[in-house]
């Protein structure tokens, strides 16, 4: 039995954190892919690309020792030295990632309490006041913590260098959650406001992954979630108050679980998956299915497959020049045979998006045959 893309999903025991251990499962199931791939949209991380932010990653990383025990003199040290505020947020942002580390298995024992106290809304209160004195606490001795307290340090720290900056707790999609169905709210992450403009941070993400056959939390920096364009944020946060989506035109719950899965690849070379939009997607023999992308990083393209997996079939496609203009890189191909193809996109050996396309035959040439 050949499964989807989504049916392996919901197998999966891995984060979306450990991509590569995802993509070595999935390709001898089924291995095919094409290449396809006011709160303001304007929002962008484009908004800085004039900025050098040298010298403030530089001033993060020599404090890499410091405590959390008295934060004005942390946060005095990170940005008095600094010029702008992008440029300040951009230390402190720089040494959470750098100097938190996410506690896997803590994390995993609220989110089964959460998820076991979800119709108790009283208990759940109670439960989570008690719990937030332990993550912080956790915190402060060991610089460990859960999402909920990669943003509270954040937001403390920003906001003691006089620049707004607020939690938000919402939906976050992994190959395990909230995948097609809606789960629980599961994750909390940060809007800062720069220049009159709110953007995202989400430091748990950038900060790296816990590797769980070493059992150790592995630090990957990921820049790719600072200041996040709101298009591609969405694709995997959602928040309990949609403002806080910062896009011109809302997306709904049920929309966004049902999308195409993205992982923090997708941050790091910069691809926004426009078409199609949903994780499975229905066509018959013969349909041509167009694979679009919106591209924020053009050095990615010269790396890019888009890879069509159908078990014992497979193809890759690579791009040319006529695939690519304005920002947007499209790819058409044409499903002659019946099947169940997983395209994934990739850059080099990164996976970046992943959906799944169920080709039948056409209704009428099937009724025809019973007739």
């Amino acid at each position: 039995m050949i499964l989807t893309l989504w049916e392996k999903l919901k197998l999966m025991k891995y984060t979306a954190l450990d991509v590569n251990k995802f993509y070595s499962l999935i390709k001898p199931l089924s291995y095919i892919l094409i290449l396809f791939f006011s709160f303001q949209m304007k929002a962008q991380k484009q908004d800085f690309t004039h900025v050098d932010f040298t010298k403030a990653d530089s001033i993060a990383k020599s404090y890499t020792d410091a405590s959390l025990r008295n934060m004005p003199v942390l946060v005095y040290n990170l940005i008095h030295a600094l010029d702008t505020d992008v440029e300040k947020f951009r230390a402190i942002h720089t040494w959470v990632c750098l100097n938190i580390e996410s506690d896997h298995y803590f994390s995993e024992t609220t989110i089964k309490k959460r998820r076991h106290l979800i119709n108790d809304n009283a208990a759940l209160e109670k439960w989570n006041t008690k719990v937030q004195s332990k993550v912080y606490k956790k915190l402060l001795k060991e610089k460990k913590t859960i999402c909920s307290g990669y943003a509270y340090i954040l937001k403390t720290l920003t906001n003691l260098a006089d620049m707004e900056c607020e939690i938000v707790d919402g939906y976050a999609r992994t190959v395990r959650t909230n995948v097609d169905t809606v789960d629980f709210p599961n994750h909390s992450w940060n809007v800062v406001k720069l220049n009159d403009t709110w953007y995202f941070a989400d430091t748990t993400q950038a900060s790296g992954y816990y590797n769980l056959t070493e059992e150790e939390f592995v630090k990957n920096y990921n820049e790719g979630y600072f200041l996040a364009t709101p298009e591609l944020f969405a694709k995997n946060h959602y928040p309990l108050n949609t403002k806080w989506l910062l896009l011109d035109k809302d997306i709904s719950l049920k929309s966004f679980v049902g999308a195409p899965i993205i992982y923090q690849n997708t941050y790091k070379h910069g691809i926004i998956p426009l078409h199609p939009n949903a994780l499975v997607t229905q066509i018959e023999t013969g349909e041509r299915m167009v694979f679009r992308f919106k591209v924020l990083n053009e050095i990615a393209l010269k790396e890019v497959r888009l890879l069509l997996d159908a078990g014992f079939r497979s193809k890759t496609l690579v791009p040319v020049t006529s695939n690519y203009k304005n920002g947007i890189l499209e790819f058409a191909y044409q499903f002659d045979k019946k099947g169940q193809y997983d395209v994934h996109l990739k850059i080099g050996k990164d996976v970046v998006s992943s959906c799944t396309i169920e080709v039948e035959k056409p209704k009428s040439i099937s009724a025809a045959q019973n007739f």
